[in-house]
């Protein structure tokens, strides 16, 4: 049975770290949003090298587990900074080296989001802009990007969703997330609670999860009014 008395105990101390979570969300999703954009170009280009590789790191990104790059962020990235430049980051804040791995995950399946959406816009649309006198910028602003927002807004719901639980990672590092926290609880319970911790940690992954897609889905409709 579960004890609802210790689950109501525990709840609001598990409940202080989502601020933490929607911060590394909401961070690491803007520059990986940034980084995918730029991948993107350089592959809807065709960019020499660059494309070359951008496709590369894609490839590496979406074929090995997130937790391998915390892991090789977090150990790897000072040793190498040691090494050429003989600083010590070792005791560097985990929350940045946190955000700099899921910036770097993050990024790659972004950019397999943007880059067929943009090409999934009728590319003729853009030929006639520049034939009317725009320039490729003001053809992307104004009649391509417009219409390429509604196509990738459910798809960047999801990849927030994914970025949320890849967070749930992060206590692997040191980080007192809600994960981390969960597991401190259960270490001082002597792995007498552990069902009653994880089970109150899943109903605050969905709970958050639903309010990201519940954001996209307004974003959405907000984005689509706009074309009507």
């Amino acid at each position: 049975m579960l004890d609802f008395q210790y689950m109501v105990k525990i709840f609001p101390r598990l409940m202080e770290k989502i601020p933490l979570s929607f911060l590394v969300v909401v961070i690491a999703g803007f520059f990986s949003l940034v980084l995918a954009a730029g991948v993107a170009f350089v592959r809807i280009k065709r960019v020499p090298v660059l494309k070359q590789l951008a496709s590369l790191y894609v490839s590496f990104m979406r074929s090995t587990p997130g937790i391998l790059h915390i892991f090789i962020v977090y150990y790897g990235l000072p040793l190498l900074v040691q090494t050429f430049f003989g600083i010590d980051i070792r005791r560097g804040d985990k929350l940045l080296f946190s955000l700099l791995a899921l910036i770097l995950y993050n990024g790659a399946f972004v950019s397999e989001i943007l880059r067929p959406g943009y090409l999934a816009v009728p590319q003729g649309q853009k030929e006639a802009a520049l034939a009317i006198g725009l320039s490729p910028l003001q053809a992307n602003l104004r009649i391509l990007f417009p219409q390429m927002i509604p196509i990738v807004l459910p798809s960047l719901g999801n990849a927030a969703i994914d970025l949320l639980k890849d967070t749930s990672l992060l206590y692997l590092i040191g980080m007192t997330d809600i994960m981390g926290l969960a597991e401190n609880l259960i270490s001082l319970s002597y792995g007498t609670k552990q069902l009653e911790v994880y089970f109150l940690v899943g109903l605050l992954f969905w709970g958050m999860s639903t309010l990201i897609s519940l954001c996209f889905a307004g974003l959405e409709k907000l984005a689509t009014r706009h074309l009507v």
